[in-house]
C-alpha cells in the first residue's frame, strides 16, 4: 500500500470532465478544485446522465458556470459543453470538448503528464484518445468510478458509458481509479456533519450545506435505503483528495472491461492500474474548510 504524495510549489495543471447536476457531489469537488491553489484548472468538459434534462451535457455546463459564479472568480476556467450520448462505437464523437482535451494535450509529455479528472460519463475522454492515438503518451487519468477491486462492477459513471472506459483501459495513459466502496468508507456525511463543516463558512459554504440538505430531503426514500436516513456520498471529491495526497493506494496490473457487466477481465499486459484503498478524510475536510475560508478572505468586500 502506497500514499499518495503532497504536491511540492508547482501547480498541476487539470482537466475535468463532469456530469455536474446529477446528484450533488460534483459540485463540492469542483468547488474543492477551484479553491485549491495547488491547481490549475485549464478547463472544464461537461458529460451526459440520464437524469440530466436535454440537452445533458449543456444543462451540466449551467450547473459548472453556477459553481463558478458563487465562487465569484475573477477568471474562471474555460467550460466546454461534450457529447450528451454514450459512444456508439469505438470511434470519436468530435466537438469542441474533445478538440480542447487534444489541444491543451500538446503542450505536455510523458515526463510531465496533464491529468484528466473524470467525475462522470468518460465519453469525451474516450473520444479524445480515439481521435488522437498519442494521447496517452501526454496524460494521466484519474477517476471515480466502480465499485471495487477486482470486482469491477459500476452503479453510474462508468456504467453510463462502459465503450468508453474500454477505451481509456486500453490507451497508455496512466490510470487511478477511487472506487464507490473506498468512498463509502470515509467519504459519507450527514446533514450534522455538514452544517460542522460547511456551514456558516461563507456564501458558498452556506450553499454547499442547502444544498446537501435539499437533496437528501428530496431524495429521502432513495438516500435512506443507498446510504442512510439524511447521509449521503460526496463521492467525487476522492479525486480531489488523492491529488492532494490525503489517500492511499495499490498497483495492480491493468484489467479488460467486460463492458455488459463491467466486470474486470484479468489480461496479460506490462500496464498497471492505480487503486485508491484508502482516504484520510480528517484532513482532506479540515482542508477543504480552510480553503474556502481563504478564498472568501480574498474576495473584494462587495461579496
Amino acid at each position: 500500500m502506497v500514499l499518495s504524495v503532497r504536491g511540492s510549489g508547482k501547480q498541476r495543471d487539470i482537466v475535468l470532465t463532469t456530469d455536474c447536476g446529477t446528484e450533488i457531489d460534483d459540485q463540492w469537488a469542483l468547488v474543492y478544485l477551484a479553491v485549491s491553489p495547488q491547481f490549475n484548472l485549464k478547463g472544464v468538459v461537461t458529460t451526459h446522465a440520464p437524469n440530466l434534462a436535454e440537452p445533458r451535457s449543456g444543462t451540466s455546463a449551467n450547473c459548472v458556470h453556477d459553481v463558478f459564479r458563487r465562487l465569484h472568480l475573477a477568471s474562471p476556467p474555460q467550460v466546454f459543453a461534450g457529447s450528451s450520448v454514450p459512444l456508439p462505437e469505438r470511434a470519436p464523437l468530435r466537438n469542441a470538448g474533445i478538440d480542447f482535451i487534444i489541444k491543451t494535450s500538446q503542450e505536455y509529455s510523458a515526463k510531465n503528464r496533464l491529468t484528466i479528472l473524470t467525475i462522470g460519463a468518460t465519453t469525451d475522454v474516450a473520444s479524445a484518445f480515439l481521435a488522437d492515438p498519442t494521447l496517452g503518451d501526454r496524460v494521466e487519468v484519474l477517476t471515480m468510478g466502480f465499485n471495487s477491486w477486482p470486482r469491477g462492477t459500476d452503479p453510474w459513471n462508468i456504467k453510463n458509458d462502459p465503450l468508453a472506459y474500454s477505451v481509456i483501459l486500453d490507451s497508455r495513459a496512466p490510470i487511478t481509479i477511487g472506487g464507490a466502496d473506498v468512498c463509502r468508507a470515509h467519504l459519507t456525511v450527514d446533514v450534522k456533519r455538514v452544517n460542522s463543516l460547511v456551514r456558516g463558512h461563507g456564501e458558498v459554504g452556506d450553499w454547499l450545506a442547502d444544498l446537501f440538505e435539499d437533496f437528501v430531503t428530496k431524495n429521502a426514500d432513495f438516500v435512506a435505503q443507498d446510504v442512510g436516513p439524511q447521509r449521503w456520498v460526496i463521492w467525487d471529491t476522492i479525486v480531489v483528495a488523492h491529488l492532494l495526497g490525503y489517500t492511499q493506494f495499490s498497483t495492480h496490473p491493468r484489467p479488460a472491461l467486460n463492458t455488459v457487466d463491467l466486470t474486470f477481465l484479468p489480461i496479460e499486459t506490462d500496464k498497471t492500474i492505480r487503486w485508491i484503498t484508502k482516504v484520510d478524510e480528517t484532513h482532506m475536510w479540515e482542508d477543504f474548510t480552510t480553503k474556502i475560508d481563504k478564498h472568501n478572505a480574498n474576495l473584494p468586500k462587495r461579496y
